[in-house]
């Protein structure tokens, strides 16, 4: 026993003076000689003399940095090689006196050979953090040859695509879409999904895109929209591409689509283009998003759709300019055929049904956006858009109703037709003057908008009450308008107050105008149209309302920024005054007063970052408003 212990003892203190021997550190950084640029992951070898036996080993990093583990003095020489490059082979000596050997730059020669000959297979790392970025590599996520953007995003670990195109990740919904950093039709996500090739990326980044006033000025105001931006491959930049998809079946059904572009680092354009009769509503819903038939129609039938797009961007040093245009067209055809038996206790009664709508629908939008900076401390956005839709349709139902004897109860017949338009047209200008490279800056900024919206409906019904041996019959001819005219200014200025503080006071004035009316014309007569006009309007059914509204915004808010933390406080005061005036209607007598309110409402927000995926954020807004006028009348 006292002899093993002895030998424990003796092979420690030998391992401790063998470990003590190495003390030398071997650092330095791999680069490539013609473009200096770093070389990622190289291997990195340092072989003893003489017997070139390994002695240690690393991989540089992204960057091209390397440390060795600690090693004992003596000769050596150190052996690195990279692919698609020459090996390289450099002596070192080291000595005690010396206890970290650094190497400075290590150039490495192209293997040109190699370059021309060598094929690199690798498997793409499926996620990457960078910063406040989540980067997504699309060959990691394979989908059939064919597929569209939404499929790629539907294996991206987090993202969840809904039946309405609603897209999130990680529980973000994303509002927008963009390719190598440039809007792509605006906002809507739709477009890009359903038309973007997935074999044309090479990467999806998701992030939080910063407001233009943040994005800017630079002091961050906690305003953000999830978006993704895609990363068109290189190879896909050479030139134009394009996709086509088209089919045929049976019940003359058909379906194709078109996509063509061509993307460059500093400009691109797409055309876009859709047909089919499939229900499909092709590269976007915005014709159709959200106009259903309404109640009493046969339902959803099928839809004859086609749709046009073009979106464009291009960037120079001093303009940013984008935008796109988008035609839709559908048209929509049901019918629907019911019979059902109702039980009431040892009775029945029967009704039976049937129903006919069409729908014809023309959408028409432009956006455009313009970004100019003159100078490197300002900058002035200009943000138009337009619309313009037109609809028609029509409805005609009939119903029948029997009792347990199937003796007629009643018997109904109706139709309806309507035409109508709409036509918007906004604007945002904005201007960004950055005063010094502290946190002072000045911005003024102005909004206008336009809508107008006319439609003219027509209805008429003919009940048959058998029990009762009447007839009962509506005719109804319904004239509507109304057009919404708006427009405001604003300005706000930014002082660094102290060091992380910025005192912010922003003040806005709005004006609004709104007109809404409906005239509604009844006649015991069907047809000709005409006959509706001879009796006049129902003064107790119509209505012609005009609100006006002058509103002044006043806010002051301090705001702290940290690296981890952000945080705010303010208070706004609103004073607003609103007139209403009835001119036609059962308050057309009645004489409603200006109203004069003064609103106020604090705000604040903290915001914590534990990292850069994990983020705390608590936001309070309040707001005081009076109740619009049309609230108020009590029609």
């Amino acid at each position: 026993m006292k002899r093993f212990f002895a030998g424990l003892v003796l092979m420690l203190f030998t391992f401790s003076i063998f470990a003590q021997n190495k003390v030398i550190t071997v650092s330095g950084r791999v680069v490539e000689s013609d473009s200096k640029e770093p070389a990622a992951q190289a291997t990195v070898q340092l072989l003893s003399l003489p017997d070139s036996a390994y002695a240690a080993g690393i991989a540089s990093s992204n960057q091209g940095w390397f440390t060795l583990p600690k090693v004992k003095a003596g000769k050596y020489v150190l052996k690195v090689s990279y692919i698609g490059f020459q090996t390289k082979i450099v002596p070192v000596q080291l000595t005690v006196n010396v206890p970290d050997k650094k190497m400075g730059n290590i150039e490495l020669q192209p293997d040109a050979v190699m370059l021309k000959e060598a094929v690199i297979t690798a498997e793409a790392p499926p996620v990457t953090v960078k910063a406040d970025t989540t980067e997504y590599s699309a060959a990691a996520y394979p989908v059939p040859e064919g597929s569209m953007l939404e499929e790629l995003v539907k294996k991206i670990p987090g993202a969840e695509v809904s039946d309405e195109g609603k897209i999130t990740i990680n529980g973000k919904e994303i509002k927008k879409i963009m390719v190598d950093g440039k809007e792509f039709f605006s906002d809507d996500p739709k477009v890009s999904m359903k038309n973007l090739p997935a074999n044309m990326i090479e990467k999806v980044k998701a992030y939080d895109k910063k407001s233009d006033m943040a994005r800017i000025t630079g002091i961050d105001d906690g305003e953000e929209e999830a978006v993704l931006d895609l990363t068109v491959k290189k190879g896909m930049k050479k030139g134009w591409i394009g996709n086509l998809i088209a089919g045929y079946g049976s019940q003359e059904r058909y379906e194709g689509g078109v996509m063509v572009s061509r993307f460059k680092d500093d400009a691109s354009i797409s055309v876009i283009g859709s047909a089919n009769n499939t229900n499909n509503k092709g590269f976007s819903e915005f014709g159709d998003a959200g106009q259903g038939l309404g109640g009493g129609n046969a339902g959803s039938g099928i839809t004859t759709a086609q749709s046009l797009g073009i979106n464009f961007a291009k960037d120079t040093k001093k303009f940013q300019i984008g935008g796109n245009v988008q035609y839709g067209h559908s048209d929509n055809d049901a019918r629907r055929k019911t019979s059902s038996e109702t039980f009431l206790g040892e009775t029945s009664s029967f009704a039976q049904s049937e129903n006919y709508s069409n729908r014809n629908r023309h959408d028409f939008r432009v956006d455009f956006r313009l970004e100019w900076r003159p100078d490197t401390l300002t900058t002035i956005i200009f943000r138009p858009n337009g619309s313009y839709s037109q609809t028609e349709s029509s409805n005609s139902s009939w119903s029948k109703t029997e009792n347990n004897l199937h003796s007629p109860v009643n018997e109904k017949e109706a139709a309806s037709s309507s035409k109508s338009h709409n036509a918007s047209f906004n604007g945002t200008l904005m201007a960004f003057r950055r005063l010094n490279n502290k946190g002072r800056n000045l911005y003024l900024g102005a909004r206008f908008g336009y809508s107008d919206s006319e439609s003219d409906s027509y209805s008429n019904s003919s009940t048959e009450f058998f029990e009762l041996d009447s007839i009962s019959e509506i005719a109804r001819y319904t004239d509507r308008n109304s057009d919404s005219r708006n427009w405001s200014i604003s300005a706000s200025y930014t002082e660094p107050v102290f060091k992380n503080h910025f005192l912010q006071l922003r003040y806005e004035f709005a004006h609004r105008k709104q007109l809404s009316q409906a005239l509604v014309y009844d006649s015991i007569n069907r047809y000709p149209y005409p006959e509706y006009m001879e009796r006049g309007y129902d003064n107790d059914l119509s209505t012609r309302v005009e609100n006006f509204y002058d509103t002044h915004t006043a806010n002051v808010s301090m705001r702290g920024i940290h690296p981890k933390m952000m945080y705010s406080v303010g208070v706004g005061l609103t004073p607003q005054t609103s007139l209403s005036k009835t001119t036609i209607g059962p308050n057309y007598k009645k004489n409603y007063p200006e109203q004069n309110v003064l609103n106020w409402a604090p705000s604040i927000m903290f915001r914590y970052m534990f990292n850069k995926q994990h983020v705390l954020m608590f936001r309070y807004r309040g707001r005081s408003s009076t109740p619009n006028i049309e609230d108020l009348r009590g029609d």
